[in-house]
This record gives structure tokens, C-alpha cells and sequence, in this order.
């Protein structure tokens, strides 16, 4: 499904794994939380470029790709929405929103900078339960399904409550407990347990 993908919009969730909000002494929220990325944030290559002189940080997450236009109303028919499954990093700059949620204010800045939507654009049509990421040949994330806090269905229709969907609209799905900082020359591996993983190296 790589072919002539034309990405639209980029929406993720926040705090959708317990363990990961309570590593970042978060709350663990009652509704999706759903923040933006720019279109011109994804990346879709073999490396992730480090911005210097800031500390960026891997979120491991499942990546939905949204394969038609509309507005769901049921659980059913937002599975329907789901063209295909993969796997991305959602970087962040972790110093910078500190800063912007001290001052209570948006975390944009913090969360779109070039190449801080990282996907790997081999989609698939079902979503295997176990995701990991390796980095330097040593796990560092490892989800499952099972442990988030809302389905992607859900998502898809808190969603949209306030958007009409279009085809090639991205969502990560959010990130298991485990994140860290990346450093330049970091050998990267994510995927689903039992398919071909996604490389990267950071530079």
C-alpha cells in the first residue's frame, strides 16, 4: 500500500497507554486527547535528522490510514474509515512542551518539526496485537492493543465529533510506557511482532 500514498491531515492521541502517562506524571485522561502535527512533518525515508541543540524524544505508535471521506456515526462504521495499518515514531521536543504545558499553552511547537512524523509506509490491512521499537539492537517500546485506553474506533469517532475526514488523513494511535531521547548514529527498528520491520538510522 505504499504506492501513490497522498498524506492529508496529521491528528494524534495523547496519554493512550497508562504506563505512559504515569512515566511523565500525567493524569490518565477520560476522553481521547487529540493534538496536530503538519503535514509537512512526515517522513517517510531511512533516517530521522535531530534538530541541534534540542533533546527529541521516540513515541512508538500505530498508525492509522484513513481511506475515505466523511463522517462515521457508528463503531462500525468507523472501523470502515480504516484503509490500512502501519507503524510510526511521533518525535517530540520534551524540554520545549514542559515548557509550553507550564505555561498552559498548545503543544504545536513542541510536537511538528521536519521529519517529527515518522511512518513507515508499507500499510497493511489488518493490525497484528504486538508492536515494538529497537533501538541499537536493544528493545525500548513494546506495545499492545489490548493496553490502550481507547480503540481505534473510538478515536475515529471522537474525532469526528469536530472533523470531516479525508482520504489519506493519518491518526497515530498513541505510544506505549518506555520513551527516551535519540542520539545521532542510534540504529533503529520498529514494527509488528512477525513482519518485516521499518529501519532507520538517526543522524
Amino acid at each position: 500500500m505504499s504506492e501513490n500514498l497522498k498524506f492529508e491531515n496529521i491528528y494524534c492521541v495523547g496519554r493512550n497507554f497508562a504506563g505512559h502517562a504515569k512515566e511523565l506524571g500525567n493524569k490518565i485522561p477520560t476522553s481521547p486527547l487529540i493534538f496536530q502535527k503538519s503535514n509537512s512533518a512526515v517522513n517517510i525515508n531511512e533516517t530521522i535528522e535531530i534538530p541541534s541543540n534540542k533533546t527529541i524524544e521516540h513515541e512508538l505508535e500505530v498508525v492509522l490510514l484513513i481511506g475515505k471521506e466523511g463522517v462515521p456515526k457508528t463503531r462500525e462504521e468507523a472501523h470502515t474509515f480504516i484503509s490500512g495499518f502501519s507503524i510510526g515514531l511521533d518525535l517530540t521536543d520534551r524540554h520545549l512542551q514542559t515548557e509550553l504545558k507550564k505555561k498552559g499553552m498548545p503543544w504545536f511547537a513542541s510536537k511538528t518539526f521536519k521529519g517529527s512524523a515518522v511512518i513507515d509506509a508499507n500499510f497493511i490491512h489488518e493490525c497484528p496485537q504486538e508492536f515494538y521499537l529497537m533501538v541499537n539492537q536493544k528493545i525500548r517500546q513494546e506495545g499492545n492493543l489490548k493496553d490502550m485506553i481507547f480503540s481505534f474506533e473510538d478515536i475515529i469517532l471522537h474525532l469526528s465529533k469536530t472533523v470531516d475526514f479525508k482520504k489519506g488523513d493519518i491518526i497515530f494511535t498513541g505510544t506505549p510506557e518506555g520513551v527516551e531521547a535519540l542520539e545521532r548514529g542510534d540504529q533503529i527498528e520498529m514494527g509488528f511482532n512477525n513482519y518485516p520491520p521499518k529501519k532507520l538510522v538517526v543522524i
